[in-house]
């Protein structure tokens, strides 16, 4: 009876640990290095454009985000550090707006605040937050009459290093050039 239950504790403690460790995509760790995230190989790198490097993630970590919108998901990183998540995001033009209030909610619980800017450009909208403990920002743009969206989570501290990077390669320009981040597999 006693080795059932050794084998019991061990599997849960593998189970926990390998949680634990692994990449939370809900919540990644920006700046960390791509080596600590990629452990379990998940991370496909798919481009290259000055000095960032852009990731898929085939794990098993789903965003949250997933049960409401279709979504395709990129990482960035600078000097092999975590810098920006990008998201694209396409749903029915039905659910948009609800879409769209879900992400602001969460979004200001986690960073902590409201959105510092909401702007509207002719059918597209856009919210930005920054959450000055943690160095991110957070942008979200929105087309209701298409159904779909684009949003990213930047870690500020590692745009620094590339200080002559040209404005279109960077992932925090989503907001002008979304169609260079997200290629067809």
């Amino acid at each position: 009876m006693s080795k059932k239950w050794v084998s019991i504790f061990c599997f849960i403690f593998m189970m926990v640990t390998t949680v634990v460790w692994a990449f939370d995509c809900n919540k990644p760790d920006f700046g960390a290095k791509l080596e600590k995230l990629n452990k379990e190989g998940f991370f496909v790198k798919y481009m290259e454009n000055g000095g960032i490097s852009y990731y898929k993630y085939t794990g098993p970590c789903r965003p949250t985000i997933h049960e409401t919108a279709t979504m395709d998901i990129g990482y960035a990183f600078i000097a092999n550090k975590l810098y920006a998540r990008i998201i694209n995001l396409t749903t029915r033009k039905q659910i948009i707006e609800k879409v769209k209030n879900e992400i602001v909610k969460k979004v200001s619980k986690q960073i902590g605040t409201a959105p510092y800017e909401i702007k509207q450009d002719g059918d597209w909208w856009l919210y930005q937050w920054f959450n000055e403990k943690d160095n991110l920002k957070f942008k979200l743009k929105y087309n209701w009459k298409k159904g779909e969206g684009k949003c990213a989570f930047y870690y500020e501290p590692l745009r620094a290093e590339l200080p002559d990077l040209k404005e279109e390669y960077d992932p925090m320009f989503l907001v002008q050039y979304p169609d260079l981040f997200f290629v067809a597999w």
